[in-house]
Formats: structure tokens, sequence, C-alpha cells
């Protein structure tokens, strides 16, 4: 187990497996270690545009209601279309993904009677080159408390010490650094390098059978394998570097798996409408994961967890993924 994945473990205790843990718990981490290793620990997650100078408000994204029979069928047209676009997808000389984490902590803050709870986010930005390179971009956002009265009456603060750094109301600088050891990239609970992502099978069956063996590479027990395919299969739509084609085999793989339900009509934080994708990660817990995918572009513009006990809601806005010629640049909030 690498460094990160054991502060995963601290601050969460074992959480369920999804491709995106990382990036949730970096705004608790990022005093312990300036360099981030992309896509290289634990698999959750785990993250706008608009007004990037404050943290975002995390509303409960609404989605209409559809008779189930109706929605398995729309889901897998609106997925199946979604698989189309992104094999049209353009390629270039870099991987490219911009996001943006949010935690909604458990935790009191404040005294006398004045308590309110924090919002953090935190703007990362990843490159691959089409050679292996990579580089790593981080930029805190303001913290904002989620009951503004309550701030006040606490006298206002601007700062909140935590138990590895410090949350405040001002930004902080935009960081990039290069990576020194690039890849390996983690699917599951398996590394992979550039070149076996680019190899991953295109034929939908053949991909989830690869996200099984993947996942029981990291130790699962088999009766919590397809808890987890979801999350690994996800991980391909954006998070990780791979071809057009197996990203159109992620979706088309989302598509058949029973436990997915998509839904029409959602919209992610930031406004931006797309199709609910969403799935349990524990079949013993009320934690669901969900995918807002906009299938006219086949991008995906936000993860979130819920109903996590004792841990809140973490939410991931994604401001771009894909590849792209532009070349690496510290995170702003242009």
């Amino acid at each position: 187990m690498d460094e990160l994945s054991k502060q995963v473990r601290e601050l969460y205790g074992d959480p369920p497996a999804d491709a995106f843990a990382r990036g949730r718990v970096e705004a608790r981490i990022q005093a312990r270690t300036r360099r981030r290793v992309p896509w290289k620990a634990g698999v959750a997650g785990l993250a706008v545009a608009a007004a990037l100078t404050t943290a975002i408000v995390v509303p409960n994204l609404g989605t209409h209601a559809v008779p189930a029979t109706q929605a398995t069928l729309s889901g897998n047209s609106i997925l199946l279309a979604a698989a189309t676009r992104a094999e049209a997808a353009p390629t270039g000389s870099y991987w490219h993904v911009k996001r943006q984490y949010t935690m909604r902590w458990d935790k009191l803050y404040g005294g006398k009677g004045h308590t309110y709870r924090l919002e953090t986010s935190t703007l990362t930005e990843q490159w691959v080159s089409t050679d292996g390179r990579v580089w790593s971009g981080h930029k805190q956002l303001a913290t904002r408390p989620l009951d503004e009265a309550a701030w006040r009456r606490d006298g206002a603060p601007t700062e909140w010490k935590v138990e590895d750094g410090v949350y405040s109301t001002a930004p902080g600088e935009g960081r990039l650094s290069a990576v020194e050891e690039g890849g390996p990239f983690r699917l599951g609970g398996e590394d992979l390098t550039l070149t076996q992502l680019r190899e991953l099978p295109t034929d939908p069956a053949a991909l989830t059978e690869s996200a099984r063996r993947a996942i029981r590479a990291g130790g699962v027990e088999e009766d919590s394998v397809s808890d987890r395919v979801p999350t690994t299969l996800a991980a391909l739509l954006y998070e990780l570097p791979t071809t057009p084609e197996v990203r159109a085999a992620a979706y088309r793989a989302l598509a058949t798996l029973p436990q997915v339900t998509v839904e029409e009509g959602a919209k992610d934080p930031l406004g931006r409408p797309g199709v609910s994708v969403s799935f349990p990660l524990q079949h013993d817990q009320p934690t669901r994961g969900r995918l807002i995918v906009d299938p006219g572009t086949s991008m995906v513009l936000t993860y979130e967890i819920t109903h996590a006990p004792g841990k809140g809601d973490r939410t991931e806005v994604v401001l771009a993924s894909g590849w792209t010629d532009a070349k690496p640049a510290p995170p702003t909030t242009d």
C-alpha cells in the first residue's frame, strides 16, 4: 500500500473502492505532501467554472422521476449514444483532466454555541503526454462556512487550524510540478502502464472482465467485486488517459450492469444539464456513487458520493477531460 492510500484510510477508514478517493481527501492531506502522483492511489476518488473565486455550493441535484423499466430502457440508449460520441472524440499531445473536489465536513467549528460546518474545495489538473510524462497541478480554493449567520456570531474567522494545516477563506496560489516517476496508473487495485491502458479491450464484455481482474488485484473479496465494477469503469470515462475506443467500451459496459440506474433531467452544481448515472458502492450500505454525464458530448460533468455514514457528501466537478494540444500550466479559476 502506498503512503497516500494509508492516509486515505486514516481519514476515512476502509472506504468502498472508488477511482477518485484520492482527490476527495486531498484538501486534508495537501500539507503533508506537495506532490501528487496522478491516478496511482486509491480507488473511489473519488471534482468549477462560473464563480470559482469561492467554493461552490453543492445542492441536492434533482432528476425527473421515471418508472424503473422506462429508466432502464432509456438509460441503455443514452449510454450507447454517449459511447458513440466518445468514439469520435479528438486526440492530442496531452491527456488533460481539470476538476474541483468539494467536501462538506461533518465536524463542527466555532464555539459558544455558534457552531457550523465547513465546505472546502480544491482545484486540480493532471496532464499526461503521449510519451508518458506526467504533470500535476493544485490550487486550494476559498473555504466556505455553511451557516454564515453562525460563522458571523463566532467572530467571522478567516482561518481554521486542522490536523494537517489550515483552512482559509482566501484561495491559495496555483502550482504545477512534474511527476518524475510518471505512471503507473491505478485501475481498480492494479497498476497499469500507459501502454497497457491503451491496450485495454474495446469489447464491453472483455473490458468488464478486465475491470474485475483489476479489482481482484487489490485483494477485494469476491462477493464485493461486482460492487466496485461501476466506479472502475467510470475511471476509464474521464480520469485515466485511455483511447476513445476504450472510453466508448466503458460506456457500453456500464449500460449492461443491472445495478446502474440512468435517469434524465439532472443538473450538476454549475447548472449544466445531463443524465444521472447512479449505482450502490456497497451492497450493505446506503452509500451511492453518481455520475452526471452530458450524452451529447460524452463528457462526465460530475462525480459524487452521497450517504457515506459519518463522512459527509463529496463532489467532484469536472471542468475539462480529454486529449488536447494545450501545454501543462498551473491551475487557474479562468
